[in-house]
């Protein structure tokens, strides 16, 4: 819902916060060997744009801030966004929805889970990135949730965390992280959170993409063998696991912070993170320029991303009323969206995948609060829904969480909505009409006495996109089992056999095709990117993408047969690494650097045959046997070393060269 934003500081999970102090804060040092020198963020930043492919277009300064100032950030943005009676307001609002405890102080819980969890954050108002003291002071810093999933990877490193940073740097440098579109206060969908989703995942799934170079620390072999890993049906469906489940986890609750809200920051990385690795895989780095460009429209576009490409479903225009019969006026108004939903649904029942059930299916959805002028309260909340089933289910659900969360009564009476009363006085009912549910609760129950008035008011208009898609469509093309064509925006879509036989998509980044379902082939381009497989990659594979410098080909599954992989290292994106293998390397594997190592094997491990070569060293051995030199420096001697089936024999040292005669001083 649009209020996660000022929950959550703008559902930033902690790393990410738009808004923020305009006057420079005092810098503070932070404790050597917990934060990133300033020559280390130059190299965080290299990799970033090496990852992304894409340049920084001006510095992004670091500074150091205190927990005050953390606490000043966040009490500044959300002022901002919520001036005078506003939160307030809507702290009442989610009170009334049960999304949080009564007597909730929306700004401390705000402040006390940003503290907790922060590690590093950038200010999209000064453009800076902020690195609290407190997350150096302590030996254990502050950390997001899916950063406590990654440390459980061997290699990992503080500055993975301001990968995911500077990458909210570099985006919102191209796409801006405020966008205006989100602040639409009465549009029926979350789609500043859909955005959330978006800037969370590309962050969090460019962070996993820099583990090979923290993991390789500095050997090209492993960096390939990791890279590999990482991309590998089982490597990413190991961390797909692994981050689809970090906003289920007990270690994302924070003490004194409501269990929605927690739950609600952690969503993003769990599902944006899939969401974007699905676009890499498929389409690469153009692909995520594409969603950018074409960003979701609600967070039910990113948990079913079918939704949010070929043809998109958007969410039907639920509008309340600014007053209602009876004296009512509307102090605040708000939408769920299906995340929403998912969380409130999923920690009242204590089920969170029910939750992710009830909500699928979601059209839309407004909930606002209404004061009497005796100062009573009404909530409305009118959603729609797919299907007529989805509605129901939801509208049942309505009901069972007021029963378990209030100690509700029902009653059901013919022709007449399911209703219920509260021991303290509350009363409401929810009723469905079609695709339609409307719920009302007030602490006026004679206001619902006909089930009606004030429910009469409100309006569901279907989206203006789809009438515009289905003047542009021809529904006979469309639906034609033998050859179907749809075109949504600049996405044309064309199939055989509902896909089975053929399909075609194209949009102005470029272009796909499979073939029997990819059994005979696909093929994927795009300006930078080109991805082809045939027999689902178990015959042969290619990938390649310009804009990261890497290619992959392969031949028979996993390259067992043979194969190539090259790429530019991303702390230098200057020097490119191959290695070429045959039999999976079991018989024979080349690795190259562009900086001139080489190294050249034969049989696992270089057993019959290993050659090394680089700046200053060389190696030969044959069967374990042979011998391996290193050249003098300032710091060492030459040196020999000599092995007998792999046993090292003698070593031989020659002394340093003596230091360059000095020039005599003149007097």
């Amino acid at each position: 819902m649009k209020a996660m934003r000022c929950l959550l500081l703008l559902a930033s999970l902690a790393v990410f916060v738009p808004g923020g102090v305009s006057a420079p804060a005092e810098t503070r040092p932070a404790p050597a060997g917990q934060v990133p020198s300033a020559r280390e963020m130059a190299d965080i930043r290299q990799e970033v744009e090496t990852l992304r492919g894409k340049k920084f277009r001006q510095e992004v300064p670091a500074r150091t801030i205190s927990e005050q100032q953390l606490r000043a950030i966040i009490d500044r943005d959300i002022a901002k966004d919520y001036p005078g009676r506003k939160l307030a307001d809507l702290q009442e609002l989610m009170v009334w929805l049960d999304f949080l405890p009564p007597k909730t102080d929306l700004r401390t819980v705000c402040a006390d889970l940003l503290v907790d969890q922060v590690a590093g954050l950038y200010d999209t108002e000064t453009k800076e990135m902020c690195i609290p003291s407190q997350a150096s002071a302590h030996h254990q810093p502050g950390k997001n949730p899916s950063q406590k999933k990654l440390e459980e990877l061997p290699g990992f490193d503080l500055a993975i965390v301001f990968v995911h940073e500077y990458t909210h740097a570099l985006e919102d440098q191209y796409w801006p992280l405020d966008d205006p579109r989100d602040k639409h206060s009465q549009a029926s969908t979350d789609r500043d959170v859909a955005h959330e989703f978006l800037a969370e995942g590309s962050a969090t799934r460019l962070m996993v993409e820099a583990l090979p170079a923290q993991l390789a620390r500095g050997s090209p072999a492993t960096y390939i063998t990791a890279w590999n890993l990482l991309h590998s049906a089982v490597g990413e469906a190991v961390l797909d696991y692994l981050l689809s489940r970090v906003w289920k986890g007990s270690d994302v609750e924070v003490p004194g912070v409501p269990e929605t809200l927690a739950r609600g920051e952690a969503m993003p990385y769990s599902f944006g993170y899939s969401f974007c690795r699905k676009i890499m895989r498929d389409w690469g780095l153009d692909g995520l320029d594409y969603i950018y460009d074409h960003p979701p429209v609600s967070s039910e576009q990113v948990l079913h991303p079918a939704k949010c490409w070929a043809w998109r479903d958007f969410p039907v225009q639920v509008s309340l009323p600014q007053t209602l019969p009876g004296g009512w006026k509307r102090l605040t108004d708000d939408t769920l969206g299906e995340a929403g939903m998912a969380v409130l649904f999923g920690c009242q029942f204590k089920n969170l995948d029910r939750g992710l059930r009830l909500a699928s299916g979601w059209d839309g959805d407004r909930a606002a609060l209404y004061e009497a002028p005796a100062g009573r309260r009404l909530l409305a909340w009118a959603c729609s829904w797919d299907s007529a089933s989805a509605a129901e289910r939801f509208a049942r659900a309505c009901a069972q969480e007021r029963c378990l969360a209030h100690h509700a009564t029902l009653t059901k009476k013919p022709g007449q909505p399911l209703a219920w009363t509260r021991p303290d006085g509350r009363a409401g009912f929810v009723r469905r009409d079609g695709k339609h549910v409307i719920l009302l609760e007030t602490d006026k129950p004679e206001a619902l006495a006909d089930h009606e008035a004030p429910a009469g008011t409100f309006t569901f208009t279907e989206p203006p996109q789809d009438a515009a898609r289905a003047a542009a469509n021809s529904s006979f093309l469309r639906f034609n089992p033998l050859l179907s064509w749809q075109k949504d925006g600049d996405y044309a879509l064309t199939r055989s056999l509902w896909g089975l036989l053929w399909r075609h998509d194209r949009n102005t980044i470029g272009a796909a095709d499979r073939l029997l379902l990819g059994i005979l082939g696909e093929w994927r381009r795009t300006p930078s990117f080109n991805k082809w497989k045939l027999g689902w990659s178990l015959a042969a594979s290619h990938q390649s993408e310009a804009r990261r410098r890497i290619t992959k080909t392969t031949l028979l599954p996993w390259g067992v047969l043979w194969s190539h992989f090259s790429t530019a290292l991303p702390q230098a994106p200057t020097n490119t690494i191959s290695r070429v293998t045959v039999l999976w390397g079991l018989a024979a594997s080349r690795t190259s650097v562009q900086d001139g190592r080489h190294t050249l094997g034969i049989l696992p491990g270089g057993l019959l045959f290993r050659s090394t070569t680089g700046p200053g060293t060389m190696a030969v051995h044959v069967l374990g046997t042979g011998v391996s030199r290193w050249q003098a420096t300032r710091a060492s001697g030459a040196a020999a070393r000599f092995r007998l089936l792999g046993i090292p024999l003698w070593t031989t040292h020659a002394p340093p060269p003596p230091p360059p005669a000095t020039e005599p001083r003149a007097p």
